[in-house]
């Protein structure tokens, strides 16, 4: 964007401008959102959508989950009241962040500031459970630490997780230094993408002359220290919005107006810009992309294919843009990892559109989001005079839906966050509005937070006496918010008997117990036993003194029933039978040799060939050969089996014997 000294892209206002809003930089920041079925084609349902802030302007520039569940809000503040705490040192914007937990109750707010400008830009979480914020000031006073001859710098606060600051660094030098993303990096430092008038301070090697910005990547240690600072650009102003990593490299975007330096010289006007920088800061490639007006992109993404996809606006209808709607229309592109344009599109209606955020939702399309003022072309069913606005995309590029929120007033969609896994997907923007989506209002503008979830649809088992009378039911489920979060749909299947897929004997010596395990898909009850625990369970405990079978039912209430039988052999000593034969085919029948009986302890199976070799050992009665020796199948013979246990009384016996294993 603009800046003193030059002169470049220009964002529609939103009326009416307010004379408190800084003249040179205002970031119309604007997020999209979808999430659906299995197709991801169907919008989720409101859980809620609340104002935050005070009697006067509050904006908010970014939105992250934390790691309790909750979210974290960071913008800025130009009120005294409502839910901001009042400072002092209050003339114009303090950089204000919100704490909020997944209901979207306010668990705390902390305001920061002199009597200039500040604001954040964007937060991480760090591993302690703190914050990183990073902001931008030009206040000396208020606790702000001193700066380079009172102009704006980027100001980095590291906050606790209680939201009290533990300390503070700011960078740049005598010009504009404002930062725009910061990446938590593998050392526990940071890499901030910024724009900057600077030559000096902590900035050096700027392109620019006369007030222009480069674009500026900045490494950090964990503590706050620059460990290197680069400048990239041309003679004129270039900014650095969004990057991704992949691959040990660096990819940002942004905008460009130079034809000299790090810039192609076939830029045209303002263009989007697209530079790779490896893990020591040297430049890879610089690419530019778009047509003879303005073409900005403040957003990127990763695709599931590898693919970068960024997102802005055009003014342009020529070069690489296509199919423009208005004055100001989205624009995304999306190119390989070697800046190769792979396709782009043009969205949006005869009025202003502004892309500022982009994801890539796990059906790899891509939500793209931002601010419209249009009532017609792609823009469906407008609310006001400004609205968040959404769009969907294929990951080819195809619309799939496009849908806006807000109300009647101007609402401002800045930043958005996703939770693929729980499908959860929250909207953050300065709100003027206090109907539509919104049902409360502080002052001229709010943060204006709305979240959005899917629920999860779940497909459950109801056992029915008849399939072909059985009604279709669905419960819904609410979270711990009170919203509906899981959506069960019952599907018919027959009353099956109460030991359905599991075994209906068991073997214990005299004096054990054993419990009883049913598989039933309605009700179990058992016939009553003086020996079980209980009658009317599913797992009784049964202790009989002698070999008893127990029946149990399987039934609907008002319905049909199915019985069964479990018998319990009780057994006065150890027992052990040896088969014969087995046939180690594959068919599921006497694929296994072993005894089959019951030993207290002290079980020791031995087999043999013919020439002497063990061929198969185990301890345990039930653990038997399958007919492999060295991994190899045993063709048809005879075999010897020894087997050595002890009875109840501890005495011990031994069998063996021979076997065929039949082919």
């Amino acid at each position: 964007m603009p800046v003193s000294g030059g002169s470049g892209p220009l964002e529609k206002q939103s009326q009416p401008v307010r004379i408190k809003y800084p003249l040179i930089r205002i970031l119309l920041l604007a997020a999209a959102i979808y999430v659906g079925t299995t197709v991801q084609a169907q919008l989720p349902p409101t859980q809620w959508a609340l104002h935050y802030g005070g009697g006067s302007v509050d904006i908010p520039f970014v939105i992250k989950f934390t790691s309790d569940g909750g979210t974290i809000v960071a913008g800025y503040t130009d009120s005294k009241d409502g839910n901001v705490s009042a400072q002092p040192n209050r003339d114009y914007w303090d950089l204000w962040i919100v704490k909020l937990d997944r209901c979207g109750t306010l668990q705390w707010e902390r305001s920061f500031g002199g009597t200039g400008y500040e604001s954040a830009r964007d937060v991480a979480q760090t591993a302690d459970g703190g914050y990183i914020v990073l902001g931008e000031t030009n206040s000396t006073d208020g606790g702000v630490v001193a700066g380079y001859g009172g102009t704006k710098d980027i100001w980095l606060l590291k906050l606790a997780a209680s939201g009290n600051l533990e300390w503070q660094k700011r960078y740049g030098g005598s010009g504009l230094d404002i930062g725009n993303h910061i990446e938590i990096t593998s050392d526990g430092g940071y890499l901030i993408a910024a724009s900057s008038s600077s030559n000096n301070g902590d900035i050096t090697g700027n392109h620019g002359t006369g007030g222009y910005t480069d674009g500026v990547l900045m490494k950090l240690t964990a503590a706050g220290a620059v460990q290197w600072s680069k400048c990239f650009g041309g003679s004129k102003n270039e900014e650095l919005f969004d990057f991704e990593i992949m691959n040990g490299i660096t990819f940002l975007t942004g905008f460009t107006n130079s034809i000299d330096g790090d810039i192609p010289p076939d830029q045209k006007n303002y263009d989007v810009w697209l530079l790779a920088i490896d893990q020591n800061g040297n430049k890879v490639f610089s690419k530019i992309y778009g047509g003879s007006q303005n073409d900005v992109a403040y957003c990127m993404t990763r695709g599931a294919d590898g693919s970068l996809t960024m997102a802005g606006y055009t003014t342009s209808n020529d070069g690489d843009v296509s199919g423009p709607k208005g004055s100001q229309d989205y624009w995304v592109l999306n190119v390989d990892q070697k800046g190769k344009l792979n396709w782009q599109k043009d969205l949006g209606g005869s009025d202003a559109e502004y892309a500022k955020t982009i994801i890539t939702d796990k059906d790899s399309s891509y939500i793209i989001g931002g601010i419209s003022y249009s009532d017609d072309g792609d823009i469906t069913h407008p609310l006001g005079e400004g609205d968040y606005w959404t769009v969907k995309l294929s990951a080819t590029g195809n619309i799939i839906w496009a849908k806006s929120w807000g109300g009647s007033d101007n609402d401002h969609l800045r930043s958005m966050i996703t939770n693929t896994a729980t499908q959860e997907y929250y909207l953050a923007g300065d709100s003027e509005s206090g109907g539509g989506d919104f049902n409360n209002s502080w002052g001229e503008a709010d943060f204006g937070i709305i979240k959005l979830k899917i629920p999860e649809l779940q497909t459950k088992d109801s056992a029915v006496c008849n399939i072909n009378t059985f009604v279709a039911l669905r419960d819904t489920l609410q979270d711990a918010c009170g919203y509906d979060s899981v959506i069960i749909t019952y599907r018919p299947v027959l009353l099956n008997g109460p030991f359905n897929n599991i075994r209906k004997v068991d073997t214990i010596f005299a004096g054990q117990t054993v419990m009883l395990h049913t598989n039933g898909n309605g009700t179990i009850a058992w016939n009553s036993h003086s020996s079980l625990s209980c009658i009317n369970c599913p797992d009784p405990v049964a202790s009989p003194i002698a070999t008893t079978v127990y029946t149990a039912t399987n039934y609907l209430p008002n319905g049909c029933q199915v019985p069964d039988q479990f018998t319990v052999v009780v057994l006065n000593d150890a027992v052990v039978m040896v088969p014969t034969a087995f046939t180690p085919n594959g068919d599921g029948l006497n694929d296994y040799f072993g005894p089959v009986g019951k030993v207290p302890e002290g079980y020791k199976l031995q087999l043999f060939n013919r020439n002497g070799e063990v061929v198969f050992k185990s301890s345990s009665i039930n653990q038997r050969w399958n007919g492999l020796f060295k991994g190899v199948l045993q063709p048809t013979s005879v075999f010897i089996y020894l087997i050595d246990y002890k009875d109840l009384q501890n005495k011990t016996h031994q069998q063996k014997g021979t076997f065929m294993l039949i082919r």
